[in-house]
């Protein structure tokens, strides 16, 4: 087998091109090593860099608030998943469904549980009056007035309690 002395040294050219590159790259990983060691321990050149008008051109960063995100990335979805934007808005608005369902749900309930409360204290406003009635009859006014008259200020006193702490939480919300 015989060689041409033309692709031995095309050979050889190659040979030293991956030597190059080779230990181009040894080089350059080095060197990120050490750019990266002395950020770590000098975090004042980092906010330097970014200072400068050529660094903060090449770092970015995209943010959205929100439920969706921009047209644009919607797009971007679209071309790495088949139907990704169309899943997307379906899934934004599952989760709009839901949260509509838990919000009924949570003022119904409260709704509920006050108008049991309402409903409890004038059966036990009725009840204490029906007693106190009874013992008046008997002679007894004087227990059948501290009868009522617990029973009003306990009344008077959940109710202004209940305003009290409706007006602390609704200043308290932002």
């Amino acid at each position: 087998m015989e060689r041409h002395p033309e692709e031995e040294i095309r050979n050889s050219h190659l040979q030293e091109a991956e030597e190059a590159e080779a230990e181009a790259e040894a080089e350059a990983t080095e060197l990120v090593s050490k750019i990266e060691s002395e950020l770590v321990e000098n975090p004042i050149l980092v906010e330097r860099l970014l200072d400068r008008p050529k660094v903060m051109a090449i770092v970015s960063r995209t943010a959205f608030r929100g439920p969706l995100p921009p047209p644009a990335m919607l797009r971007e979805y679209n071309d790495i998943i088949p139907n990704g934007a169309e899943r997307i808005m379906a899934m934004s608005e599952k989760e709009q469904g839901h949260r509509h369902t838990v919000t009924k749900t949570a003022v119904g309930g409260s709704v509920q549980k006050d108008k049991r409360g309402q409903w409890m204290a004038y059966s036990i406003t009725l009840i204490i009056l029906a007693i106190a009635t009874y013992f008046a009859g008997k002679g007894q006014t004087v227990f059948a007035g501290t009868l009522i008259t617990i029973d009003l200020i306990g009344l008077a006193s959940v109710f202004a309690i209940g305003r009290i702490t409706k007006t602390n939480s609704d200043e308290e919300a932002p």
